[in-house]
Formats: C-alpha cells, structure tokens, sequence
C-alpha cells in the first residue's frame, strides 16, 4: 500500500502500524461571518489535506533523504487517502528525529516524532 511516496523515494514501509493519521481542513474566506443571532454564514473556498506521519527504523541516510524531501518549499505525495490513493502538492514545516539504540546493518537506526504534511 502506497502510503507515502515522495520524489519517488518510497517510505510507506517504514510506517508504524499506527503511525498514519489522515484529515481535511476548509478553508473559508474573510466573508464568512456569523449573523446576530449567531447562525454562520459561510464562505468556503476550498478544502486541504492534513497527513501524519510516523515513522521508525530508518538509517541516518534513509532518514536525511527524507528530510531533503520534506525540507522542499512544496513536493508532490502519493499517499493513501480516505477517498483512495491520490498525489497532490504538500508542505510540510516542522522534522524532528532521534537516535534509538536498534542496530541494522551495523548502523544505527532514526525514528522522527510524527510530522505532518498539509496540502499547498
């Protein structure tokens, strides 16, 4: 199952089993309001994609390939939606990582705290 593919560098096999969120945000414009008696009046332009992430067992290598690609100004993901497998343009501005003890390769192993991708 695709669930994270980026730069075509495939990391869904490094997912935790519970390490996959999925969400959607509107967006509503400036003209949404609430009325007097407080019923809203909305604006809604568009609708984004939130995607989180958790990953383990990555070599320090694996693991700064994946920075690279999370650190571009936008990239394009495929990920596994609600809806089915989609590609669509995300950011993402927050990676964090730590060293853990497990050994692969006589080298030793990174896991990220969970990130999050959001659609351009």
């Amino acid at each position: 199952m695709d669930l994270l593919i980026i730069n075509g560098h495939d990391y869904s096999r490094f997912i935790k089993n519970t390490g996959y969120g999925w969400g959607r945000s509107d967006l509503d414009s400036d003209k949404s309001t609430r009325t007097k008696d407080g019923r809203l009046r909305r604006d809604k332009i568009g609708t984004k994609r939130k995607i989180t992430y958790e990953v383990m067992g990555l070599t320090r290598a694996e693991l700064a390939r994946l920075d690279d690609d999370l650190s571009m100004t936008t990239f394009w993901a495929t990920y596994m939606d609600l809806h089915g497998q989609m590609t669509k343009e995300f950011y993402c501005a927050n990676f964090n990582a730590s060293l853990t003890t497990t050994r692969r390769d006589d080298e030793f192993t990174w896991k990220s705290d969970p990130f999050t991708i959001t659609e351009v």
